[in-house]
């Protein structure tokens, strides 16, 4: 980079500086402006999952293993969208989601039930806009799924 002066005196590099300056700035405003809609488009993925997990008790047996996977596709997005919008906890949830149903072939009644625990567990964060952890009530969520997911994983 070469440092000289304009016919304004100004420096190349202040005046990179203030380029770099101007589009950190929009770039947090575009984020402010997802952010404003976060929960609104995170409700749609959550009643998604409900959708989906619907389908998955209709199908019963074996046909439960494609509608889990779309739940799990769903769930993705869930986890990787709430940490970028000030809602950790959704994205705790829906990693605690991710695992349910990526790895299991088979879906018992107990299994769903679970993903609907995590399904009713995202629709309070986002309708009461819990932001953050969730304190130590979002911690002992999160735990309680997380132990319940690890022990359906477990049992095969």
């Amino acid at each position: 980079m070469s440092i000289g002066k304009h016919d304004d005196g100004k420096d190349d590099e202040r005046e990179e500086g203030g380029h770099m300056a101007r589009m950190m700035a929009k770039a947090e405003a575009a984020v402010a402006d997802l952010a404003k809609g976060y929960t609104a488009w995170a409700s749609a993925d959550v009643e998604k999952c409900a959708v989906h997990l619907a389908a998955a008790r209709a199908a019963g047996g074996d046909g439960r293993t494609e509608h889990a996977r779309d739940i799990h596709t769903v769930a993705h997005n869930i986890k990787g969208q709430g940490s970028s919008f000030g809602y950790p906890l959704m994205t705790r949830l829906g990693q605690s989601l991710c695992q349910l149903t990526r790895r299991k072939s088979f879906f018992s009644d107990a299994d769903l039930d679970l993903a609907q625990a995590h399904v009713d567990a995202m629709r309070l964060v986002l309708a009461k806009e819990i932001r953050g952890d969730g304190g130590e009530l979002g911690q002992k969520l999160g735990d309680r799924l997380e132990e319940k997911v690890r022990a359906a994983l477990e049992a095969g």
